[in-house]
């Protein structure tokens, strides 16, 4: 199964469950790279365009890269009639774009589904010469109180899977020498509120999460629900993240 395959029958959870990205990450890109509406982005992994909801709001002409049909589709169906946005089929590894074209990459959520060596390559390809890649995860926090440790141990307990969260799932090592070294990280807090369906759907939306015809998943939604009824306050429950950013150029 190729790393894409992995979300299939999975885009629909992960276009309403999923958190999104806060508004701080598309201030710090203005600032920090110039995005405006002479930039040309390439939003690679794109997924059902959750990162390009953020990035399309500075102007820019943006290409949306995602192998997943299902992904690409809904993400077709959002940005329909919005010319800014071209969503395309392709890979990390091979994007189909022009050479020397591309003035910012973003990647959200995805740089642990990628190959570091030959991703480098094309990127270093794409890139106009001062170009920048962005990676950022929106990463569940360590807490082990609240929504946080339950969901935490809940995933631990029934998923074979499961890689740990976000940037976390990430040797960091592969983005040092993605880079060459010389790149800027940090973070911003980021919370998500979900009700009972939400939560349910966020786990249902993750490559590791047991499929809803499994028989185990009786018991797993039973659990879930537990949970909720435990933490929630006014119908809803809060999952705390880390929304974790990387910045910088790939050197030789």
């Amino acid at each position: 199964m190729n790393n894409w395959e992995r979300f299939n029958e999975r885009s629909e959870n992960y276009d309403l469950y999923r958190p999104r990205y806060p508004g701080e990450l598309l201030d710090f890109l203005e600032k920090e790279t110039g995005l405006g509406m002479d930039s040309v982005v390439a939003d690679v992994g794109s997924g059902t365009g959750l990162l390009a909801e953020l990035i399309i709001q500075s102007g820019c002409n943006l290409f949306c890269i995602e192998p997943n049909e299902g992904m690409r589709f809904i993400a077709l169906k959002k940005f329909t009639g919005n010319k800014l946005c071209t969503i395309l089929g392709g890979t990390a590894e091979n994007t189909s774009l022009h050479s020397n074209s591309i003035d910012l990459i973003t990647v959200g959520q995805a740089f642990h589904w990628f190959e570091p060596k030959a991703t480098r390559v094309e990127f270093k390809r794409i890139l106009k010469q001062n170009g920048q890649v962005l990676l950022v995860w929106n990463t569940r926090s360590k807490s082990e109180e609240g929504m946080n440790g339950a969901y935490e141990r809940l995933v631990k307990e029934y998923s074979k899977e499961y890689h740990a969260s976000g940037m976390r799932a990430t040797n960091p090592n592969s983005i040092n020498e993605f880079f060459g070294g010389i790149y800027r990280s940090f973070s911003i807090k980021n919370l998500q509120k979900l009700d009972l369906t939400g939560l349910i759907g966020r786990y249902l939306s993750a490559s590791y999460a047991v499929k809803e015809n499994d028989p185990l998943f009786i018991k797993i939604k039973k659990d879930f629900t537990d949970a909720f009824e435990r933490y929630e306050v006014k119908g809803k429950v809060s999952i705390e993240y880390e929304t974790e950013v990387v910045l910088g150029k790939i050197e030789m």
